[in-house]
C-alpha cells in the first residue's frame, strides 16, 4: 500500500480560512512572517523526542572506560570528534545525506534535573524537565513541570507572527515510557496522538486536493482585494512620513507584492495517501506519523510539529529482539552488565547489535522527516523547507541505565532561515579542549541555555528560559 506524499504544497484550501491577519491593516500583521536577517517566509520548529537515552558511557562526573561491568561506548558523538567537519558516528549514519545541515552537541546538561531530581536525575524528574528546563512540582504522586516546554513556547511565538490552523501537532509512537515531556503550561502535560488515522482525520479535515473549489477561489478573491486595498493605503501613506519610515513601508509593499504573487499562483495541497492502515508495531505507525508531519508542514497547517518515540523494542530490525528484552528500558539496563567483568559480558555483541539497530531505526524516522522537508520540489525561494526550519532531537537521558541528567543528547537539523551555521560538532565538556577523548567530565552548559539559543535563532531576545538552575544566562557559547 502506498503512503507517498504527493505534491503537498504549502498552501492549503481550508474551510473557514477567510478570516486572516491580512484583514488587519497594520504593518506588524502584514509583515509578521519576516524572520531575522530581513528574509520573508514562515519558519518552523520541530522536535523528535526519543525516550530512554542513547548509547553512552556517561556517568555522574566522568565517563566509563569500558574496563569494568559497564561498556565504554559513546556512540552519540561523531566518529572523529577532532575533525573540522562533522563525521557522523554509527547511530547517526541514516542522516548522512543531510550531514551538512546538522549540528551535533555534547555535554549540555539538564541542570534542573540535576539540582531538583533524585540522585541528580531520575525517570520522572528528567522527563518533566528535559523539554521545559522548568522547576519541578513534586507535590503530587508524579512530578510535573511548572513551565511550558520549548515547543509550546515556539508555537505561541510563531502563531503570533504566522497564524496557522494548528499551533502545534504532536504525534506519538506508542509503547513503554515514563510520561510525556511536553507541557502547555505549568501542570498541563500534553500527550501525543498515537493513531495515524485519527491524526490524519483531524489534521487534514477540510483540506481539498485537485482543482480549487469555488469557495477557495472566492477566498482568494477576497484576499486579493484586501491586498490591493492595503497597497493603496501604504502608497498614500508614504507621502506623510519620514525617509526612514518610507524605507519600512517600501519593504512592506514588497512583502504585499510577494503575497499577491502567492495568491495568483496557488498550489493545491494534496494530503498524504494511504493513511488507513495502522496495524502492526511502531515501524508502521512511526513511518505514517513522519509522513503526516511532513505533509502538514508542506500544506502550511502548522508551524510546530512533535514526534514522540516511546522506549520500545524493535523486533522488525535486523537484530530483532536478540537479547530477549521485552522493554526498551530493559535493554538500556544491560549497559551496566555487558562490560568485560559484567555478568552479561558474553552477550556484549548481541546487546550492541540490538540497541544500535534500535537507535538507527529511530534515527531513520528523523531521516524521513528531513527528506520530506529538504525536497527540492517544495522550495521557498532559494531555500528548502528544511533550510527555513529547525528540528531538535533529544531524550531525557544520555546513558539510559544511569537515569541522571548529565550530557542530555542534542541534535539540531535545519538552518532556521539561515540563522544557524550547520555541519558542526560542539562539545561543551570543560576537559574536551585538551583531550577530545577524555573520560573526565564537567560542563557549565545546560538545556536552559540551549532553549535560549533556539529562541534567539528565531529572532527572539530572551536571555533566560525555565528555572534558575542554569549556571549562566544567555545561549550556548558559539552556537548562534
Amino acid at each position: 500500500m502506498g503512503h507517498g506524499l504527493k505534491h503537498s504544497g504549502r498552501r492549503a484550501f481550508l474551510g473557514g480560512l477567510a478570516g486572516t491577519a491580512l484583514a488587519l491593516p497594520l504593518l506588524e500583521y502584514t509583515h509578521g512572517n519576516a524572520w531575522a536577517g530581513g528574509q520573508v517566509g514562515p519558519r518552523r520548529f520541530l522536535t523528535v523526542f526519543s525516550h530512554g537515552g542513547t548509547i553512552s558511557n556517561q556517568s555522574s562526573g566522568s565517563k566509563h572506560a569500558g574496563t569494568g561491568n559497564e561498556h565504554g561506548l559513546d556512540l552519540w558523538r561523531p566518529a572523529d570528534p577532532t575533525s573540522p567537519s562533522l563525521v557522523l558516528g554509527p547511530i547517526h549514519e541514516p542522516l548522512e545525506p543531510w550531514r551538512d545541515k546538522l549540528v551535533l552537541l555534547e555535554s549540555v546538561d539538564n541542570r534542573t534535573g540535576m539540582v531538583q531530581g533524585d540522585y541528580q536525575g531520575g525517570h520522572g524528574m528528567c522527563n518533566v524537565s528535559s523539554l521545559t528546563a522548568a522547576d519541578i512540582d513534586r507535590s503530587g504522586e508524579d512530578p510535573s513541570s511548572l513551565g511550558p516546554s520549548i515547543d509550546q513556547m515556539m508555537a505561541d511565538r510563531l502563531m503570533a507572527n504566522t497564524p496557522t490552523v494548528f499551533d502545534r501537532i504532536h504525534l506519538r509512537v506508542p509503547g513503554h515510557q515514563y510520561g510525556s515531556p511536553y507541557f502547555r503550561a505549568a501542570g498541563e502535560r500534553m500527550g501525543g496522538e498515537q493513531s495515524p488515522v485519527a491524526a490524519f482525520n483531524t489534521i487534514f479535515d477540510g483540506v481539498s486536493s485537485g482543482a480549487a473549489d469555488p469557495e477557495a477561489l472566492r477566498v482568494r478573491a477576497v484576499r486579493g482585494s484586501v491586498l490591493n486595498g492595503l497597497q493603496e493605503e501604504y502608497t498614500r501613506f508614504k507621502g506623510r512620513v519620514s525617509q526612514r519610515d518610507m524605507l519600512a513601508i517600501d519593504a512592506h509593499l514588497d512583502h504585499l507584492a510577494s503575497l499577491e504573487h502567492q495568491l495568483d499562483n496557488l498550489v493545491v495541497c494534496t494530503p498524504p495517501e494511504g493513511i488507513t492502515d495502522e496495524s502492526g508495531d511502531g515501524d508502521i505507525i512511526g513511518d505514517l506519523h513522519a509522513e503526516i508531519i511532513v505533509a502538514a508542514i508542506r500544506c502550511g497547517l502548522t508551524n510546530v510539529a512533535n514526534l514522540e518515540i516511546s522506549d520500545i523494542i524493535t523486533p522488525w530490525t535486523a537484530s530483532g529482539a536478540a537479547t530477549g528484552n521485552t522493554l526498551g528500558h530493559g535493554l538500556h539496563h544491560w549497559a551496566r552488565d555487558v562490560g568485560p567483568t559484567g555478568p552479561y559480558a558474553d552477550s556484549y555483541d548481541t546487546w550492541l547489535a540490538e540497541i544500535l539497530d534500535n537507535r538507527r531505526w529511530r534515527m531513520g524516522l528523523v531521516a524521513k522527516i528531513l527528506e520530506g522537508l529538504d525536497d527540492p520540489a517544495f522550495m521557498e525561494g532559494d531555500a528548502t523547507l528544511l533550510d527555513n526550519s529547525l528540528m531538535l532531537m533529544t531524550s531525557e537521558f544520555s546513558n539510559g541505565a544511569k537515569h541522571h541528567a548529565r550530557n542530555q543528547p542534542v541534535l539540531l537539523a535545519g538552518g532556521a532561515g539561515g540563522a544557524l551555521e550547520t555541519g558542526r560538532y560542539i562539545d561543551y565538556n570543560n576537559y574536551a579542549a585538551d583531550d577530545p577523548h577524555t573520560l573526565s567530565y564537567e560542563s557549565d552548559e545546560s538545556i536552559h541555555n540551549l532553549f535560549v539559543s533556539i529562541l534567539n535563532l528565531f529572532g527572539e531576545t530572551d536571555s533566560t528560559f525555565g528555572s534558575a538552575d542554569a549556571l549562566h544566562e544567555g545561549g550556548l557559547p558559539g552556537l548562534v
